[in-house]
């Protein structure tokens, strides 16, 4: 096989062969910060689509493995965005109980889906279309998910239980309904996170801040006495290491209810 063919199917022998010391040194530098970087908001999204917290580590992990050594380019960022996340529980949470094996399997089929037409996209050469899509567009709708994911974690902050609501306008009505309810100590925790996390990246831009805000709320929530944490609600523990290898249910009626929901998934893979 000659060497442009091999570079076809392995991209990666394009760059390997360029790795010194030095660029060895730097790389892992910043592949460090990435990490750092990316554990917090990787833990966020897997939580804002319903899913155990574990699940946003693996989606932090192995896509970037693969696109770093088949990915076409040196220069996009691979990994779960907030946009992405909250469409795929929109999506499936009618379909399954959040957090079940049911609910789970349905995600990762969606996220098969939306991958299989990224990749239809790509070989019919449909890349560019993304070109005609307005960045007013993009910013509208990652705004707009930005106050839905706002919205849906609002009862984690107060510390209340609020059903599942249609829309976001409703979500905030009942909301409000359960304000007597709070939860003291979990949103003078939550606000201690936050407002840790705006100093911090304030005073020290460089500074991993939402990775500082989660350890030293995290510490704070351990070290404070048991009479004020005892009813703050904690992230499921889980193993480390990666899940089983599992084929997927392709049931047809689940297919087809997906198929939308795949097809905006993938296109704002190409955007955000």
């Amino acid at each position: 096989m000659r060497l442009a063919d091999r570079q076809t199917i392995l991209p990666f022998l394009r760059w390997l062969p360029g790795i010194s010391h030095k660029t060895l040194g730097n790389d892992l530098l910043v592949g460090l910060t990435g990490a750092i970087l990316a554990l917090p908001q990787s833990l966020a999204y897997a939580l804002i689509a319903g899913l155990p917290a574990e699940y946003g580590l693996y989606a932090a992990i192995v896509p970037v493995i693969i696109a770093c050594l088949w990915g076409s380019s040196w220069h996009l960022i691979c990994g779960p965005t907030a946009a992405i996340s909250i469409v795929l529980f929109t999506s499936v949470s009618p379909m399954a109980r959040i957090g079940s094996d049911e609910f789970i399997a349905l995600i990762l089929l969606l996220t098969f889906l939306a991958g299989l037409f990224q990749w239809l996209l790509g070989l019919l050469r449909f890349g560019a279309l993304v070109n005609f899509v307005s960045q007013s567009v993009v910013l509208g709708f990652t705004l707009g998910a930005a106050l839905v994911i706002a919205i849906g974690q609002m009862p984690n902050l107060l510390g209340v239980e609020v059903a599942s609501q249609p829309t976001a306008l409703t979500s905030l009505l009942q909301i409000g309904q359960h304000l007597p309810e709070a939860h003291w100590p979990s949103l003078a925790l939550a606000a201690f996170t936050l407002l840790l996390s705006v100093a911090v990246r304030k005073l020290w831009p460089k500074a991993p801040a939402l990775l500082i805000g989660l350890v030293c709320g995290s510490l704070l929530a351990w070290l404070l006495p048991a009479r004020f944490t005892a009813d703050i609600a904690l992230v499921a523990p889980f193993e480390g290491g990666l899940p089983p290898l599992t084929m997927l249910s392709f049931d047809l009626d689940d297919v087809l209810r997906l198929l939308p929901a795949a097809v905006a998934c993938g296109m704002l893979g190409l955007v955000t």
